[in-house]
């Protein structure tokens, strides 16, 4: 279990603020390090698309939200021309592109628009594939066995394939292993620290980063590395047994972070120069997944510097938008007033975003009271905290923040809200700013929303708001939550189907990679909302919120478009819109039962991924499938 220290201001601890590439930006995206990340000296040319009608199967366009199907969909200059009955479109086809391409679908054929991820952490997920991935993911599910016995098996067995000197591994998650039963019976999260880690391998110095980024874990071998090559450490310890006895491998927050990771600078930024290779791959495993849409939840003006080097450098295989991640007043006062976008550019912005609180299966997310697991009077953090402010009291600072952003810059704001104290913070601060903002209407978001009441829904219905939940808390998480974390109040987690039923708009993200890319399994954990750790038997957590398969599908494409200023171009294969779609194996509204759902939708074929009328990917049926860990997280460079 994480060790928790006093937080101060600035410790963003989830994907959407990676403290790994904080610390490394500025040799990162230094021009010379840019510049040999650059493999071609110009933007490739592609081949115009030929128009193309598709017929057959099952297509749904989703114009205007509606699931209804039509018989045919006519495509020319990577455009939608026209859809509706087949001797309708044929006949719009061949008057105005005679020359067209004819595509018959199988029966059981599913063509909709491509799916959309609106909320995920491109660069950080791309840079840090070389690392060793100690997740407790295999492509979309869990691992059957993930404890420190297979974490040590994963380091161990690539030990002499990890680049440098230090093994650095990433995801590791003690909240998804098995608990820790007391001698009072009481349950508890695993605990790592350095001895632990010594155990798995005491020879190789091992560092390895939290799933929510809050701790950075050492080995004794690797706490003794950074203390003999970091000045900085050796002014703050004694000696190297001090460093470890006081530490005990459990680093947290900048402060502490800092100098072990810079120790191993040279070795993250030889990492880094295949990037472009790694953000490919990125691509091509969305795709893979059905996704033509990726909206960056925290984006700085290096990860935009390089994410338009890449547009300009390579074919488009997913649109690409994002929000301007602030972190200070400085952050906010330096804005522009913000204009709506009104033509899709790669890497376009649409909302600025904040940061408030950590994550709650990190234990860092801010509770109105403590969680239920040590340790004790945890209540998570808080990332605007004003001396001398009570705890459940609105630091002033904060709302500035946000009222300089909303109601002076203009600008649409996601704010990162885990916590209940954090989501109820996130509300305040939008009811003081929007009164007194005088502007267009702005899709204003609660980033991941996790812990919600009904009144804060009605709240946030009136204000305009709208939540995007990270749904893996519940499929993922849910269990956890329940026996150890929060107890009941794990039942107030992703209040997806309340929410609609108040008449909000939602969506549903991976906050990739926090959990696994794929809006056909966010789709199906919102729908029946099964706690995928328990292993001995199926149990739902709060089966009122579960979304219907129509809801679901909404969710990930047209309202998905709308809340990232999308939808004047992608969401709905309406006419004038790009040609993004997706031909699924199977109509994922036709699994009816619970039991045809679980575990079934995210594996539903992914036959072909279109972008712009091209074909980005295409599924060999006769290849063997090839997980996530192998496609994206190889360590061939």
């Amino acid at each position: 279990m994480e060790k928790l220290h006093e937080h101060t201001h600035g410790c963003t601890h989830c994907a959407c603020n990676n403290p790994v590439l904080k610390i490394v930006k500025e040799e990162l995206f230094s021009p010379e390090n840019l510049g040999k990340m650059k493999p071609y000296p110009q933007k490739m040319n592609i081949q115009k698309p030929k128009p193309l009608m598709i017929s057959g199967g099952i297509i749904r366009p989703m114009i205007g939200g509606s699931t209804d199907t039509v018989k045919a969909i006519g495509i020319a200059d990577g455009k939608v021309v026209m859809t509706g009955e087949v001797k309708d479109v044929e006949e719009y086809m061949h008057q105005h592109y005679p020359e067209h391409d004819r595509k018959e679908l199988k029966e059981t054929d599913t063509l909709l628009p491509g799916l959309i991820e609106p909320h995920v952490h491109m660069v950080p997920t791309a840079m840090m594939s070389d690392w060793l991935d100690v997740s407790p993911f295999n492509g979309q599910d869990l691992q059957p066995l993930y404890d420190l016995t297979s974490v040590g098996a994963i380091i161990n067995k690539n030990v002499h394939d990890i680049p440098g000197y230090v093994i650095l591994g990433r995801g590791l998650d003690p909240s998804l292993m098995p608990f820790v039963v007391k001698a009072d019976g009481t349950k508890e999260l695993q605990t790592i620290d350095n001895t632990v880690l010594d155990t798995l391998n005491n020879e190789k110095p091992i560092m390895l980063l939290s799933a929510s980024m809050h701790t950075l874990y050492l080995n004794t071998k690797a706490l003794e590395h950074v203390y003999n090559h970091s000045d900085t450490v050796q002014k703050q310890y004694d000696s190297a047994d001090d460093y470890i006895r006081k530490t005990k491998g459990q680093l947290q927050e900048s402060p502490e972070m800092t100098p072990a990771l810079k120790v191993v600078m040279v070795q993250i930024l030889a990492m880094s120069i295949h990037i472009n290779k790694y953000l490919t791959e990125l691509f091509q495993l969305a795709n893979s997944r059905g996704v033509t849409f990726m909206y960056d939840a925290g984006l700085n003006k290096g990860f935009d510097t390089l994410l338009k080097l890449y547009a300009d450098t390579h074919p488009e295989l997913v649109r690409t938008g994002g929000a301007f991640i602030c972190s200070s007043q400085a952050d906010a006062d330096k804005l522009d007033n913000y204009t709506e976008p009104d033509k899709y550019k790669p890497v376009y912005y649409g909302h600025v975003k904040v940061v408030s609180d950590g994550s709650n299966q990190g234990l860092t997310g801010y509770q109105s009271a403590p969680y239920l697991c040590d340790p004790v009077n945890n209540t998570g953090i808080f990332n605007f905290p004003q001396a001398g402010i009570p705890a459940h009291t609105i630091p002033p600072s904060y709302n500035t923040l946000v009222n300089t952003v909303v109601a002076g810059k203009g600008w649409p704001l996601m704010i990162h809200a885990n916590g209940d104290q954090a989501v109820t913070f996130a509300i305040n601060a939008y009811q003081r700013t929007l009164a007194q903002y005088r502007g267009p209407e702005l899709r204003n978001r609660i980033e991941h929303c996790s812990l919600l009441t009904a009144d804060q829904i009605t709240n946030m219905l009136q204000m305009g708001v709208s939540p995007s939940f990270l749904i893996g808390h519940v499929g993922y998480w849910g269990y956890a939550f329940k026996k150890v974390i929060f107890g009941e109040k794990a039942k107030m987690l992703d209040l997806c189907g309340s929410s609609l039923a108040a008449g909000m708009r939602i969506t549903l993200h991976s906050d990739n990679e926090v959990s696994p890319l794929g809006p056909l399994r966010m789709m199906e954990q919102s729908v029946t909302r099964i706690m995928e750790k328990k292993t001995t038997s199926i149990e739902v957590l709060n089966s009122a919120e579960c979304l219907t398969p129509e809801q679901a599908l909404i969710a990930v494409t047209y309202d998905a478009a709308w809340q990232c200023y999308a939808d004047k171009w992608v969401g709905s294969l309406d006419d004038g819109y790009f040609a993004d779609f997706v031909i699924l194996g199977q109509d994922p509204l036709s699994l009816t039962t619970q039991s045809e759902q679980y575990m079934k939708m995210r594996n539903i074929p992914v036959l072909e991924t279109w972008v712009g009328g091209v074909p980005v990917y295409v599924n060999d049926q006769t290849t063997k499938a090839v997980t996530e860990k192998d496609m994206l997280f190889s360590n061939n460079s």
